[in-house]
């Protein structure tokens, strides 16, 4: 006679066997709105299905909520950005989340229970915000509740389908313009005269860097002697205050060849550093020693702030009369540029540091209206050969005389 399992201790959850031959554990576990609900797992065995019982006894013994299917999507949102948002992402990825779902999702979608949430309501309540916000607004808070039921199909609540996936807003795409290489070269001539910062706008447009990587430039990362510049950090603003994160992507941490033009303006920039300290120490004014040692300060050794660079930018730009722009643009004006001059796309890719090479093509590198038209003329000097094309149709064995 088969030996009987003894029976687990109160507390310990259970496990039965389903009609279907299936084992079923049954364990309470908390919830992330401090509640206690009882959460099933299944197994084909009983020791896999015990084993499913005993991490989820781990996880309630160390206090981390467990959803169950009938959990909303509100409760839901709270639990996936304070458990897996914030902690494994960068803070203005959590920023970008929370705005995402405290401005728009909470209020349309916070009471639905999760599981139950179907294409063709999705479908409405995406429609409804795309009129009353715009198709922008509408499209990014969908991204954002897709990125939360992907975080969700993996926590075995029951979810087996990502509906956002299936949901599609049509909103323009609009990458920005690019400046063709006159206007670069006049915003420049007015960044030298107006700007102490003219050294961070000739990266900007040489080398294609993002503003955030600009400001957490150190002198660490280059070697003027040997110009090279590596991208090691980015300096931007989150919740816990101004700070030095990795790069967007491990591609975006490259070695970089430094332009020669860029040589004596950075030499520059370590001269007035040192003269601004040395002014401030002598006259009794504050001074920040920057331990990091930041390319680009503020007069009192700070590490200049990405919206600094932006404001300043604006005004070279106001001052100059050029068209709107914004250091992106001018990250994609080096790309197009970079294509104008026919650079191979791989090597446009390696300059900008991206990840996947349609990134490069599609966005940054936008044809500017002369190559659109010297291409359409090279097809067109192609094809127009009457005489050529009267020959190849003689040539051919079913040709029949006219």
């Amino acid at each position: 006679m088969a030996r009987q399992r003894k029976r687990n201790p109160n507390g310990s959850g259970t496990v039965t066997k389903r009609a279907d031959g299936r084992y079923q554990a049954a364990v309470y576990v908390p919830q992330p709105d401090g509640t206690v609900k009882r959460k099933f797992a299944y197994g084909k065995t009983y020791d896999e299905c015990d084993q499913k019982r005993r991490d989820l006894l781990d996880r309630a013994n160390g206090g981390i909520p467990t959803p169950t299917r009938d959990m909303s999507l509100g409760d839901w949102f709270d639990y996936w950005l304070e458990v897996i948002v914030k902690p494994n992402l960068k803070p203005k990825s959590y920023e970008t989340y929370e705005q995402g779902v405290r401005n728009h999702l909470r209020q349309l979608l916070g009471s639905k229970v999760m599981v139950k949430l179907g294409v063709a309501e999705l479908r409405g309540v995406m429609q409804r915000l795309a009129e009353a916000k715009g198709a922008k607004t509408a499209r990014q808070a969908l991204r954002v509740l897709s990125a939360a039921l992907t975080a969700a199909m993996v926590e075995d609540i029951g979810l087996t389908r990502n509906v956002a996936k299936l949901v599609h807003v049509r909103a323009t795409t609009d990458s920005g313009k690019s400046w063709d290489a006159v206007t670069v070269l006049r915003f420049l001539a007015a960044a030298r005269r107006l700007t102490v910062y003219y050294p961070a706008f000739l990266l900007l447009c040489l080398l294609g860097l993002r503003r955030a990587e600009v400001c957490g430039l150190r002198w660490e990362n280059i070697d003027l002697d040997n110009r090279v510049l590596w991208v090691e950090q980015q300096r931007q603003r989150s919740s816990a205050g101004t700070i030095d994160l990795d790069p967007k992507t491990e591609t975006s941490k490259a070695p970089l060849p430094l332009p020669a033009q860029c040589i004596a303006p950075l030499r520059w920039t370590r001269m007035r550093t040192a003269m601004l300290r040395e002014r401030a120490i002598s006259n009794g004014r504050p001074w920040f020693d920057d331990p990091d040692g930041h390319v680009f300060i503020s007069r009192t050794g700070y590490p200049l702030l990405a919206s600094n660079l932006y404001l300043t930018m604006q005004r070279v730009i106001t001052a100059e009369g050029l068209d709107k722009m914004n250091p992106k643009g001018l990250r994609k004006s080096c790309g197009t540029l970079l294509v104008h001059l026919k650079v191979h796309p791989r090597i446009v890719k390696a300059i900008l540091r991206h990840s996947r090479i349609a990134t490069t093509m599609d966005i940054y590198a936008e044809a500017l209206d002369p190559d659109v038209i010297e291409a359409v003329g090279q097809l067109d000097r192609l094809l127009r050969q009457p005489g050529r094309i009267r020959e190849l149709e003689a040539t051919r064995p079913d040709a029949k005389p006219r």
